[in-house]
């Protein structure tokens, strides 16, 4: 049984904040492709494609609103459920350790700080895996500031940029095939990880969530296509061979007297980083919890951060877009995660309803 400790309005901020981290990454070395223009058609798809995943999720929340992912998998699959519960820590995991993934490449290819990534990585999990003990209130409340002054730097970063666009670049859309359609139609579905995310948030949640979660999917659509249409206008061709096209793009742009403004796309990255490090570990954690028994939460948490600092320690750019890291099994998981394991659990459930009524 879930206690509602977070609004609506919290909610989406949290989704807000880890789709920004993925969104920040996207470019042509994302995609395996070149033409990350035609992906604003892929963003829109996307957005259609996102309300039919969250159906399944949102049936299952709305016939047993006071459960998790994880009391339903118990309640309705037994001993097996327990099983599925650790997939989904373990996908919650991934997640982390795809973004640190990227944040290690970032850093070592473009910033080359005078510090070392190890320092740099610990420090970030360290106040991740303190603020995932102190539990999703405490996320969502540092969620709300944080988006705040991420709205207030992404209007700067706009401004900015919209006054370097040239027309020019803007080629027709698929000028040369349609795979960058459906390239970053996979991407992007593949990094939805907010979706199975709501299996365990939804029963948190009081106020309108059919409400807010199409407000956040509308809000998902403006932030992927805006980065695309700036970072193509600004940066035309060039974009298809920058391994962080937006980084690129903030880079030459400046306002009145503020100019370096690729600092505050750090600045934001970072900030998103670090909440969704501390979200989904606190989600990881309490799935396994639930799994092995009531032991301390914070323990596991600890331990997750030990796998996290570990694993990405031996990441390396050639192996990050292959083996866990490949498109094709994240977007395996995502599906799996956030649709069929909901889909699977409905047809059961009615099932044993079908079996248990009487016959006339």
């Amino acid at each position: 049984m879930n206690q509602k400790i977070i609004s609506v309005p919290q909610l989406i901020t949290l989704f807000m904040i880890n789709r920004l981290v993925i969104s920040m990454t996207f470019g042509s070395s994302s995609i395996n492709n070149h033409n990350i223009w035609d992906c604003i058609i892929s963003s829109l798809l996307v957005f259609i494609i996102t309300f039919i995943l969250i159906i399944p999720m949102m049936i299952l929340f709305k016939n047993n609103e006071n459960l998790d992912i994880t009391d339903i998998n118990e309640k309705i699959l037994g001993k097996f459920g327990k099983i599925i519960s650790v997939i989904y820590a373990f996908y919650f995991l991934l997640s982390c350790t795809y973004t640190l993934s990227n944040f290690k490449i970032f850093i070592e290819s473009v910033i080359n700080p005078p510090i070392s990534f190890l320092v740099l990585l610990t420090s970030i999990i360290i106040f991740a895996c303190y603020s995932a003990a102190k539990g999703i209130n405490a996320i969502a409340r540092a969620g709300v500031i944080i988006l705040f002054l991420t709205f207030f730097l992404l209007i700067m970063i706009y401004i900015s940029l919209f006054k370097l666009i040239d027309f020019t670049n803007f080629r027709p859309f698929f000028y040369e095939n349609y795979n960058s359609l459906t390239d970053g139609i996979f991407f992007m579905l593949s990094r939805m990880s907010c979706i199975p995310a709501m299996g365990m948030l939804l029963p948190m949640c009081f106020g309108n969530i059919k409400k807010g979660i199409i407000t956040w999917n509308f809000l998902v659509l403006f932030l992927m296509s805006s980065m695309i249409f700036l970072v193509t206008g600004v940066l035309g061709e060039l974009s298809d061979i920058k391994l962080f096209p937006i980084y690129t793009a903030t880079s030459a742009a400046k306002i009145s007297k503020f100019e370096n403004l690729d600092s505050l796309y750090l600045g934001l990255w970072t900030a998103g980083i670090f909440l969704k490090l501390s979200l989904f570990l606190n989600l990881s954690s309490e799935c396994l919890r639930k799994s092995f028994g009531r032991k301390s939460n914070k323990i596991i948490i600890f331990l997750l951060g030990i796998i996290l600092i570990i694993t990405n320690m031996f990441v390396k750019i050639s192996n990050i877009m292959s083996g866990i890291f490949d498109t094709r099994f994240l977007f395996f998981m995502t599906i799996f995660t956030a649709f069929l394991v909901p889909l699977i659990l409905l047809i059961i459930k009615k099932i044993s309803k079908f079996k248990q009524e009487p016959e006339i």
